[in-house]
């Protein structure tokens, strides 16, 4: 463990049990990093609805909100390998601080495009890649800063407080957004977005570690510490099935999140303030199911979990996919709100607790490489269906799959290394961390 997590959890030999739904929020140095995170992505919030709308504006294709989704994330993977040996060797807190500074400079972009009047979907497309490249030279740090600010047996109550930090800012952030779109144009969503990295930056200033300097006893090298990495996951059957769900939830679940655009405006003839909403009950929907996982949640074996909130998932999708009405599809959206909460959750608990320390972030690099690959990968496949087929049964299909993608890790008996605590113990394991 490094000295980081070690301060942490020195200075919170006193916390309440995790049982608590709370208790990572009264140590003051989590508390600054959830509230900056918070006021920050409700303004991401602000930049997340209006690219989606701006692209659909300038084109009127789902194949093209698809895309821009796809550049914006599939970059994420090409940093990967260098994200997770920056967070693993030098200072995470100024790691992020840098960034963040660098996301805000991307958002920045996108607002100075947009006053000067160019209006090319390519240019936005191409933006929303270089934020994609700063979002992921920042987020194998993100991840890994949390296992510095907590001790190793909170983990889920925190990771848990984080998606609900993120939720509960989906809950109006989106809403919030459509209708600053509507009335004021992108300009104003860009600039929200743009001033409100000032809190995520202040809140990372004033978080004080009381913990030595990262040692950097071994060269730099990234590319070779990521295949190291990766040959070392495949001895730990835990973080390996949780990787492969990451990837099936990625391709089939996670772009409804994007992809609601098109059920809004072609679907239910509505505009940005119904995707805002849209976008708002699925938050609401993660912030109601946030307590019972920050609490309970850590009673329950994290495969019975995982596979409950799966199955949960796929009926929120089918639910949303076939409503045939807008009420009814934001029920769905509530469904799939809640059982995306818990699903990331417990998958992010999985890699945190059973990667050690000294090489936490770079585990967490090829996460975010599956991730990366998966989700943009998913938006550009459902997309392109869409496009070429009613965005109901594509959807209804994404579902579908995923349902049977549930079924088979339960059958086979797929997640049951979930439960684990700490690396796998087998000898090339041993050897691969030794």
């Amino acid at each position: 463990m490094s000295s980081q997590s070690t301060a942490a959890s020195a200075a919170t030999e006193t916390a309440p049990p995790s049982s608590s739904p709370w208790a990572s929020l009264r140590d003051r140095n989590y508390r600054l990093f959830w509230l900056g995170g918070f006021v920050s992505n409700v303004g991401r919030w602000f930049q997340s609805v209006a690219v989606p709308a701006v692209i659909w504006q300038l084109t009127e294709s789902a194949a093209w909100v698809g895309f821009t989704g796809f550049a914006r994330m599939a970059p994420m993977a090409l940093v990967s390998p260098v994200a997770g040996a920056l967070a693993d060797r030098y200072d995470r807190r100024k790691l992020l601080m840098i960034t963040q500074a660098l996301q805000a400079v991307a958002t920045g972009l996108l607002l100075l495009m947009w006053l000067s009047g160019i209006r090319q979907a390519a240019v936005y497309a191409g933006l929303s890649g270089l934020a994609g490249v700063f979002g992921g030279l920042n987020l194998p740090g993100w991840k890994a800063f949390t296992n510095d600010l907590v001790p190793r047996e909170r983990l889920l109550n925190a990771i848990t407080l984080n998606s609900m930090q993120f939720n509960a800012a989906r809950t109006f952030g989106p809403a919030l957004a459509g209708l600053t779109l509507a009335a004021f144009g992108p300009a104003w969503a860009f600039g929200i977005n743009f001033v409100s990295f000032a809190a995520v930056l202040a809140a990372l200033w004033l978080i004080n570690l009381r913990s030595a300097p990262r040692a950097t006893p071994e060269p730099f090298a990234p590319l070779s510490d990521f295949v190291e990495t990766a040959q070392w996951i495949r001895t730990q059957p835990g973080i390996k099935q949780a990787l492969a769900t990451i990837a099936v939830v990625g391709m089939l679940g996670i772009p409804v999140q994007v992809l609601a655009v098109v059920f809004a405006e072609d679907v239910f003839d509505g505009d940005e303030r119904i995707y805002g909403l849209m976008l708002t009950m699925i938050g609401l929907g993660a912030v109601i199911a946030g307590p019972f996982v920050a609490g309970r949640g850590s009673l329950i074996p994290r495969s019975r979990l995982l596979s409950g909130s799966l199955a949960v998932y796929a009926i929120g999708l089918f639910t949303f996919a076939l409503a045939p009405n807008l009420i009814a599809a934001f029920g769905g959206l509530l469904i799939v709100g809640s059982a995306h909460l818990t699903t990331s959750s417990v998958l992010n608990t999985v890699v945190q607790v059973q990667a050690p320390d000294s090489r936490l972030a770079k585990v967490l690099s090829v996460h975010m490489l599956v991730f990366t690959l998966s989700s943009p990968l998913g938006q550009l496949v459902l997309g392109q269906l869409m496009s070429r087929m009613a965005p109901r049964a594509t959807m209804a299909s994404a579902a579908m799959l995923l349902a049977v993608f549930t079924a088979i890790f339960v059958v086979f008996g797929r997640l049951k290394p979930l439960d684990q605590d700490g690396p796998a113990a087998t000898g090339r394991a041993i050897s691969a961390v030794g």
